[in-house]
């Protein structure tokens, strides 16, 4: 018999990912590419002569987009972020867009179950909307048909409090245990509150306050300390990844400084998921996840009182591996 074909997308404000799946989950094989959907202007202005920009056409809404891993490359000089940062991104066409660009960096025409989520405050609502939205046949300008028998989506957040439990061996004794996973997204903080697999809505939810509002503070106290206007939000995401060190017009530039002054907006964010949480008493493990979890966990732990808090190696897969294993362990069930 066939063996099913499980894949896993997370198509998030700050990245798209994506997981091919492997033998085990030490194994899995993830990519990665900026969320970024751009209008395709239908012109190749290097004309045979530059390397080609690593890029997929796709069509949503009518229009054809250009997404990949290149896609800061189409951005031009007055478009300094390119994302959609809208609270009702899902129903965006550059959501659907970036999602299909996910589906062909898959390689796979047929997929048995696809495992994406949705932010939290979302889930409830709008989870059976996304499911259709995103199975079926979905058609490339180049002829390219890729088949979608099936979707599953879960909340954002549980796809990594599920990689780091079946990454640890520790899925068996899951069903008494309360966990606490908070997810630095780019536009948003999410939280999910859990016994054992199950989700405790009341306790669970979202906020602004990701990656993108740390970088918007920063590039402005920048902006400030140098004295002129400074936008570029990708070359201070660079540099908060190269610890807050960048290069401006040419020269070395440390900004590391700023830390203390962003702080105080991290703590606000923190605070709103603790208001929702309410107490911590009876968590038993807490979870740290997302591209931006390293910008919270200095303050995070004090806010916790130094609880301990457990940081996955590559947070930015952590959801997207999550979904694959989730889904892995779904077909496994229903063949057995």
């Amino acid at each position: 018999m066939r063996k099913k074909i499980v894949r896993g997308i997370d198509v998030g404000y700050g990245n798209t990912k994506i997981c091919h799946g492997g033998d085990v989950p030490s194994a899995l094989k993830c990519e990665h590419f900026p969320s970024i959907a751009s209008l395709h202007a239908g012109v190749d202005k290097g004309a045979g002569v530059m390397a080609k920009r690593e890029l997929v056409e796709v069509e949503s809404g009518g229009n054809v987009y250009l997404v990949g891993k290149d896609a800061l490359d189409t951005l031009s000089a007055r478009d300094d972020q390119g994302r959609t940062l809208l609270t009702d991104f899902i129903f965006t066409p550059q959501h659907l867009a970036l999602y299909r660009g996910g589906l062909r960096y898959l390689q796979e025409q047929n997929i048995d179950l696809l495992v994406s989520g949705l932010p939290v405050n979302y889930f409830s609502q709008h989870k059976e909307h996304m499911e259709q939205r995103l199975k079926g046949i979905h058609q490339y300008p180049d002829g390219i048909e890729i088949n979608v028998k099936e979707v599953w989506i879960v909340p954002q957040p549980i796809g990594g409090f599920i990689h780091y439990f079946f990454d640890n061996d520790d899925i068996e004794d899951l069903s008494d245990l309360k966990s606490l996973t908070i997810d630095v997204g780019y536009f948003t903080l999410d939280w999910l509150v859990c016994r054992g697999l199950k989700l405790l809505d009341e306790r669970s939810g979202s906020c602004p306050g990701g990656m993108s509002l740390i970088l918007e503070k920063l590039t402005q106290f920048i902006g400030e300390e140098r004295g002129v206007p400074f936008s570029d939000y990708h070359m201070v995401d660079k540099g908060v990844r190269n610890g807050y060190k960048t290069r401006i017009q040419g020269k070395p530039y440390d900004f590391s400084h700023f830390i203390p002054r962003i702080e105080g907006y991290i703590t606000n964010s923190i605070q709103s998921m603790l208001r929702s949480v309410g107490t911590l008493d009876d968590i038993d493990v807490i979870v740290l996840v997302g591209g931006g979890g390293h910008c919270y966990q200095s303050v995070l732990q004090k806010l916790l009182n130094d609880r301990e808090i457990i940081m996955p190696d590559h947070g930015v897969y952590s959801n997207v591996k999550g979904f694959y294993l989730a889904g892995a362990e779904r077909v496994k069930q229903s063949e057995n």
